[in-house]
């Protein structure tokens, strides 16, 4: 069986109390975590740019960007998404 793990960035208000300037490395952590450990397969994002159930003025970190920083910064363990919404970007 294997197993994945979602990721907080914010949308579920899940970094709250979190100074922004210390919510990547937070981000960054569980990844390299979860990377180094033999207990998670993958590391999962969502794609939402505004907290729920309401948008509020907390940060939401964009699942593309955190895609691309996880790449940069795990070696081992799969990166998804639980969706991507295609009428948020221009395929153009």
């Amino acid at each position: 069986m294997r197993f994945g793990l979602f990721i907080p960035q914010g949308w579920r208000l899940d970094l709250v109390g979190i100074e922004p300037r210390d919510q990547w490395l937070v981000m960054r952590d569980l990844a390299t975590y979860a990377d180094e450990g033999n207990v998670w397969d993958s590391l999962w994002v969502y794609d939402h740019f505004h907290t729920v159930p309401v948008p509020t003025a907390e940060a939401t970190h964009e699942a593309w960007t955190l895609m691309s920083a996880y790449a940069a910064t795990t070696s081992r363990i799969k990166l998804g998404q639980m969706c991507t919404a295609m009428s948020y970007r221009n395929p153009a």
